[in-house]
């Protein structure tokens, strides 16, 4: 399970009531009060049935039993997936040392009228008071919404998504009005005798308009249908990469959004074809001679024009999909600094008083020797960080050189290890050594830094032999004895803020440190088969040491890191689905047209025909006709994408918003497909037959 510490005023603060039971009340986020906790629903359907009586029954958490007193609805979603929650004061003597960060966010409530930025000036300045007394100038303070907390650079995912979603309905919109506008030249002659009749112009632009919402509230009530068909499939695959996606449904919002498009859709591109009908001369069409290709060409720029649109559109969307394409391929050939295959992680939560650092010593090495020796066991470890996941950060000094003032310490990401960690994490050893089993409590201390740490610290210096601050007391002084290679902590594509890494080992910890350790400790397997095949195993060692020990978080490093990129592949997924959507439509629009200037045309093909046009001939003609719209679509859309495209520099990586590769790929492929579109009207021109052409001449 995964749990969280809450104030008493978190959920009231969040405006959230429990779906049974009751929230917190102040008397419980105290140390001494009765320990209480609430669950989430799916913990309370997983593990306990959906039992309406759980409330006010006694589970056991790290050995403790504490009282269920609520339990969260189902539509709770604050972070990331949490299973338990209790009061943090419970714990508050623990945190009262100044300096340590135990890792407690703040969440607050503005008042009405006071702005973001406002409340950001006054924690800042709040801060800054607080550093200075307490001799911790530099520090400060961060005030973020919460919406961007939660979403992140998601946001801007979900608005690119947006975005192509609304250039495919235009893409298809424009291919409706290709349509339309068809059906209206073969309806003229009707539309001229409802006018000699009687009908107003007025009265038939109605009538059309009417046709056009039928057909969109038809094409919105089908796409609705098909929504709530693919709403699992949705939440399927964002669930490790868009927030909240379990409260994903189609209400009334959605709904009313829907009918809106569809009647703004219905109204904007059925308006072209209705007035393109009243605008055709009605004593023209009713003459016996009168044909199509009069109006045709009238509304032929109008065609003309839309799919010009639909091909610009369409490139658009397929560089913006080819952009992260070749992103993802760049991240997967990231190397991580680490061998995920064949390695497995789970978490502990040893629960140890101040005292019993001997015991958290020994309870770890002697589980670690246990795993080890299991069959298909390669080599078995611990940390108290690991790559994708929490680690703690810490401030360092270099013996030899001044001490930086307080606040302005330079800081490095620190992993507690046991002595195998760096080799069962395949990390790439630069030079010296990897920790050993010789490294304990009795001998001098040592660390071991990577790439990073060195390029920064020591860029013309060996670091081997060099020493790390100690306090003078428990922690004296520290060797560099090792430099290995950088672990992408926080993912292969992330903007790290803290880049430096050093490794501590936890033999070498002390005493009064190792209590605060073990509450959460990982677990690092690395196996000869399936890591997953030996959980099994290792979960009855935990049990045969201590059989109330929770193991939780079960899962494989090649799984975590494909999680860690569940936001780049969704983005990349729906949007080369929608860009390919896009070129499908194109596709269609370009051949309907054509297909349809052929059948408007066959009169003057057959006349071409009949005074010596060769088929090579009018096959070019058409080719020509539909290439030549295609192009200028194309020329278009490049214009259009090198700006557009600039907006999505922060989903990319190792691909600039404006490479020329993918670019004039792209346009290859779109011009290649639209010359696909083309040929089958074409050859269907070369086969009119002039004499059928011309029969009523």
């Amino acid at each position: 399970m995964v749990g969280a510490k809450v104030s008493g005023e978190f959920f009231d603060v969040l405006g959230v009531k429990t779906a049974l039971g009751r929230n917190f009340v102040t008397a419980e986020d105290r140390p001494g009060a009765n320990p209480a906790c609430i669950i989430s629903n799916a913990l309370w359907q997983r593990r306990f049935g959906s039992d309406s009586g759980i409330v006010n029954k006694q589970i056991a958490l790290s050995g403790t039993s504490f009282t269920v007193i609520g339990v969260m609805p189902a539509t709770y979603a604050y972070g990331t997936a949490t299973d338990v929650w209790v009061p943090i004061g419970l714990r508050a003597d623990e945190m009262k040392e100044r300096g340590s960060h135990p890792g407690i966010y703040a969440v607050a409530r503005l008042k009405p009228g006071v702005s973001i930025e406002t409340a950001r000036a006054d924690l800042i300045a709040m801060a800054v008071r607080i550093a200075d007394q307490y001799g911790m100038k530099g520090n400060s303070a961060s005030l973020t919404p919460l919406s961007v907390a939660f979403l992140g650079d998601t946001k801007s995912t979900l608005l690119i998504l947006l975005g192509a979603v609304g250039f495919v309905l235009a893409i298809a919109c424009a291919n409706v009005a290709n349509l339309l506008l068809a059906r209206a030249a073969t309806r003229q002659k009707e539309m001229a005798i409802r006018r000699a009749l009687g009908a107003g112009r007025l009265r038939i632009v109605r009538q059309l308009l009417t046709e056009s919402l039928l057909l969109s509230l038809a094409g919105g009530i089908v796409g609705v249908l098909l929504a709530f068909w693919s709403l699992d499939l949705l939440r399927s695959a964002g669930a490790d990469s868009l927030p909240s996606t379990a409260v994903i449904k189609l209400d009334a919002r959605v709904l009313l959004f829907t009918l809106f498009v569809s009647l703004l859709t219905g109204v904007i591109f059925g308006l072209a074809p209705a007035l393109a009908a009243v605008r055709t001369d009605m004593h023209d069409t009713l003459k016996d001679g009168g044909r199509s290709s009069t109006a045709g060409s009238r509304s032929s720029w109008l065609r003309s024009t839309l799919v010009v649109t639909e091909v610009a559109l369409s490139l658009v969307l397929l560089v913006g999909a080819g952009l992260l394409i070749r992103s993802f391929i760049h991240i997967l050939d990231t190397d991580p600094g680490f061998k995920p295959q064949n390695l497995l992680t789970m978490q502990l939560a040893l629960t140890a008083k101040e005292n019993e650092g001997a015991r958290v010593l020994n309870f770890f090495n002697d589980l670690r020797a246990r795993i080890a020796g299991l069959p298909g066991v390669e080599v078995a470890a611990f940390s108290n960080g690991m790559p994708l996941a929490q680690t703690a950060d810490t401030s360092f000094g270099i013996v030899g050189r001044p001490k930086a003032e307080p606040g302005k310490q330079p800081q490095t990401m620190l992993y507690i290890t046991s002595p195998d960690y760096l080799r069962a994490m395949g990390i790439r050893l630069v030079k010296g050594r990897f920790f050993t089993a010789q490294d304990t409590q009795h001998s001098p201390r040592v660390a071991v830094i990577d790439e990073t740490f060195m390029r920064q610290q020591f860029p013309d210096q060996e670091p081997l032999g060099q020493r790390l601050m100690g306090d003078g007391k428990n922690n004296p002084d520290v060797e560099i004895v090792g430099v290995v290679g950088h672990v992408k902590h926080f993912g292969l594509d992330a903007v790290e803020n803290v880049q430096p890494q050093m490794y501590f080992p936890f033999n070498q910890a002390p005493d009064d440190m190792l209590p605060g350790l073990s509450p959460r400790m990982n677990i690092i397997v690395r196996t000869t088969t399936d890591p997953l095949a030996v959980t099994a195993a290792v979960r009855r060692e935990v049990q045969a040491m201590d059989p109330n020990q929770p193991v939780y978080n079960v899962t494989t490093m090649e799984r975590t890191l494909d999680e860690s990129l569940a936001t780049q592949r969704l983005s990349m997924s729906l949007l080369a689905f929608l860009a390919s959507l896009a070129l499908i439509l194109a596709a269609v629009g370009i051949y309907g047209v054509m297909s349809y200037m052929v059948t408007q045309r066959s009169h003057e093909i057959g006349i071409r025909m009949a005074i010596g046009a060769q088929s090579r001939d009018v096959f070019k003609m058409v080719i020509g006709r539909g290439m030549s719209l295609a192009l200028v679509g194309v020329a278009l859309g490049l214009a259009g994408a090198f700006g557009l495209t600039r907006l999505m520099s922060t989903m990319l990586f190792g691909v600039a918003p404006t490479d020329p590769v993918t670019f004039v790929c792209i346009a290859v492929l779109l011009a290649g497909v639209a010359l696909a579109a083309c040929y089958l009207p074409g050859r269907r021109a070369t086969k009119v037959d002039p004499l059928v052409a011309l029969r009523y001449e």
